[in-house]
């Protein structure tokens, strides 16, 4: 039942930015910055060994840590702070390092300040995702739609900074930062912003929706949220790739495209086109089963032994008594995604069952193959669009020459900082 792959979150290394820069003015800025990050060392270890409870604490170490990175980052381009020694900090890339559980992966030491801004914001968004899965998880409020639906899409927006906004640091800059690793996530997030509405329009015990949305907009969704899935698994670079990873978007891919089948088997139905709505089920079937069309419809006449059940869209659910008991399943998810496929599928037998018995006693309509039925499928459609790229928090500090000398970076000039104008 996840919305989002579970990415793991790197963790960092010990650092003091009073040990890198002098300045007595300042003192205080750097002493703050050290205590802040200190903390989000600290939450990233225990998250880690799994001994916190709430994301929502390690989302909230780092976004009190983010301006005085920033913070300091303009005073060095300003020339207002001044580097005694070069800023080396390490950390454990989370995405493109070993995925065995039982290697630990090495920490990556790359130097300025840009880099240890960049593994920041990539560790805010992998935990605003942890974050926006455990609040659809654990919540049983309405809000928590909003909730999740609003931590997705805010680390979408901090990839998308991260990946228009690359680092340059020569000839091997960390994969993890590089844009072909971050775009095929932003398409998954999409995917995911997609799925949470397709589980929203789910009938559920918890759910206070008294009328379900209309199967012909719930199929153009969710055919939107497997372009999304498709455009991800296409677009992972080899150093992305893992089983883990590959699978859940395959599976989450192939459940998108049964829903967007079965609304279109329901939309059918109602329209008095029976034969094309036990052909949607079907494939869709197909989709979540493996074989051909035909064989699936050839089996599907065993279906008519079994007793008829009430068709999906007056009282069924895709939601199986194991997975969600009374909604909610106590809090423990361990069946992830395949969970749903495999109540998705349960509910497409009954459905495709009930539409044969109807079509054997009453309208004798022809099933039409595979192809035929492909060929009107209608276009997916965005509900949930993407927010506009990540801003920046101003500086804690007003830097009276930032600008001057973010304007002189550009032009190739830098002074006194060796990694100044490296980042934009």
């Amino acid at each position: 039942m996840s919305v989002i792959f579970p990415f793991p979150l790197p963790t960092t290394g010990a650092f003091s930015f009073c040990n890198c820069i002098s300045s007595t003015e300042h003192y205080q800025l750097l002493a703050d910055a050290d205590v802040h990050r200190a903390r989000v060392r600290d939450v990233l270890k225990r998250a880690k060994r799994r001994n916190i409870q709430d994301m929502l604490e390690v989302v909230k170490a780092i976004e009190d840590y983010i301006p005085y990175a920033f913070t300091i980052k303009d005073g060095l381009e300003s020339g207002d702070l001044l580097l005694d020694a070069e800023i080396v900090t390490s950390w454990r890339l989370p995405l493109t390092g070993s995925h065995k559980h039982l290697v630990e992966n090495q920490r990556v030491q790359v130097p300025t300040i840009y880099f240890e801004i960049s593994m920041t914001l990539l560790t805010y968004a992998l935990s605003l995702l942890s974050l926006g899965e455990e609040t659809y998880q654990v919540s049983n409020s309405e809000e928590k739609w909003k909730q999740a639906t609003a931590h997705l899409l805010s680390a979408q927006a901090l990839l998308i900074y991260l990946s228009t906004h690359p680092l340059q640091l020569g000839s091997t800059p960390p994969l993890d930062l590089y844009p072909s690793t971050l775009t095929p996530m932003i398409y998954l997030i999409s995917g995911s912003l997609h799925l949470l509405v397709i589980y929203k329009s789910l009938p559920s015990a918890t759910s206070s929706a008294s009328k379900p949305p209309p199967a012909s907009l719930m199929s153009r969704i969710s055919i939107y949220a497997l372009e999304q899935y498709s455009a991800a698994l296409s677009l992972l670079p080899t150093s992305l790739r893992n089983d883990e990873l590959q699978d859940w978007v395959r599976d989450a891919k192939s459940y998108a495209s049964a829903v967007a089948q079965r609304y279109m088997a329901v939309e059918r139905e109602s329209k008095g086109d029976v034969g094309s709505a036990i052909a949607f089920c079907a494939a869709a079937r197909t989709e979540l089963k493996g074989g051909s069309a035909a064989e699936i419809l050839k089996s599907s006449s065993k279906l008519l032994h079994k007793k008829p059940n009430i068709p999906f869209s007056s009282s069924s659910s895709l939601s199986s008594s194991k997975s969600s008991r009374g909604g909610t399943d106590g809090g423990k998810q361990n069946d992830g995604i395949q969970g749903r496929i495999r109540a998705l599928r349960s509910e497409l037998e009954e459905l495709e069952n009930n539409y044969r018995t109807q079509n054997d006693r009453l309208t004798f309509q022809k099933i039409p193959d595979a192809r035929e039925i492909k060929r009107n499928w209608p276009s997916g459609r965005e509900v949930v669009a993407p927010r506009s790229e990540w801003v920046p928090p101003k500086s804690l500090v007003g830097w009276d020459s930032a600008e001057d000398v973010v304007t002189e970076s550009r032009d190739g000039v830098r002074n006194g900082y060796s990694g100044q104008g490296q980042y934009y």
